[in-house]
């Protein structure tokens, strides 16, 4: 089997302008292609009257029926304001301290702690600087036509904050987000990159293909980069194990966000509350899980299309997408 030149990684340099915006295009192009995903599982998760019942597909069918197609996008666009600066700062932040676990730990920088430590710090890298705007679009995204607590999002901004009189109003759900974030970050980026580089190593038939770049060992090495299918093929892996392992926090982080709308009685629970409070009152299928399908079919092409983008984003401003392998 051949071998990955770990030594040939210091001679590409991520220059943070670069990463950033192929960043941010990735969160914006996976985010807008699953928005009415997004918008039914949000419905879903926190038990809507107006949809609760209906399947998946119902559900679909009913938004479009009752509010129309663009319904399917409501909340997004608080979302795009927040995706690309999210998707931006993730990708940024996971290759700066990608950078320095290299520098500290060096030949032991590649194990897959360190690697999970590096997804981790970046997700809540990003999560801290961008929050509120996730607690705004779900709000905007949790109305019925006809039924609109806001009227877009500078009078969310406005309510949300007369709540509590203070910043903690766009908060509400934080630790819970983090706790989800630490090993979904964590365990997507460690495993698109051990992924990855298993693909490459083993040179997969229509998932590798050669790549441009050259380097002093050339005559030694052969440079591999994943192909269009190989980086949605990883990307869906990697969605899949990431979302059934922090699937539960995400459920229990949305009955924190939209407490106020859903019962005055949960606006003051706290997570562990919150979470007693779903599971006593649906159990762990229909309560911790519930839309957990719906969720699949959301993480593959979004988790796909987003590392697939970022990679294609980073190869158009010449940086590293692939690997040099070893000739055996």
């Amino acid at each position: 089997m051949a071998s990955t030149d770990n030594q040939n990684s210091s001679v590409f340099k991520h220059f943070n302008w670069k990463t950033f915006v192929s960043g941010g295009i990735a969160g914006s192009v996976a985010k807008t292609l699953v928005a009415p995903i997004d918008r039914v599982k949000i419905l879903k998760q926190v038990h809507s009257r107006h949809y609760d019942g209906f399947g998946i597909f119902e559900s679909f069918y009913r938004i479009y029926q009752i509010e129309g197609f663009l319904a399917l996008y409501k909340g997004n666009g608080a979302q795009m304001i927040r995706i690309f600066p999210y998707a931006a700062l993730q990708f940024t932040s996971y290759e700066t301290f990608k950078s320095l676990n290299k520098r500290i730990f060096k030949d032991k920088s590649g194990n897959v702690f360190n690697s999970l430590a590096c997804g981790s710090l970046a997700g809540i890298t990003a999560v801290s600087f961008t929050y509120p705007l996730d607690v705004i679009r779900s709000r905007l995204a949790f109305q019925f036509k006809g039924e609109h607590v806001y009227k877009g999002i500078v009078d969310a901004v406005i309510k949300i904050y007369s709540e509590s009189k203070s910043i903690k109003s766009y908060y509400r759900g934080y630790l819970i987000t983090v706790m989800g974030m630490v090993p979904y970050a964590g365990i997507s980026f460690s495993s698109f990159e051990h992924i990855k580089k298993f693909v490459l190593k083993n040179n997969y038939k229509y998932l590798t293909h050669l790549g441009s770049h050259k380097s002093s060992t050339s005559e030694t090495h052969i440079y591999y980069e994943l192909t269009v299918v190989g980086k949605l093929l990883c990307g869906a892996l990697t969605g899949i194990v990431a979302q059934t392992i922090t699937y539960p926090l995400d459920v229990v982080r949305r009955h924190m966000q939209l407490s106020g709308m859903i019962s005055e009685a949960n606006t003051k629970m706290g997570i562990i509350d919150t979470f007693g409070y779903v599971y006593s009152k649906y159990g762990v299928v229909k309560g911790l899980y519930r839309g957990i399908t719906l969720n699949y079919i959301r993480a593959v092409p979004m988790v796909s299309t987003s590392f697939c983008f970022y990679e294609l984003s980073k190869k158009f401003f010449g940086l590293k997408t692939g690997e040099f392998v070893k000739i055996s």
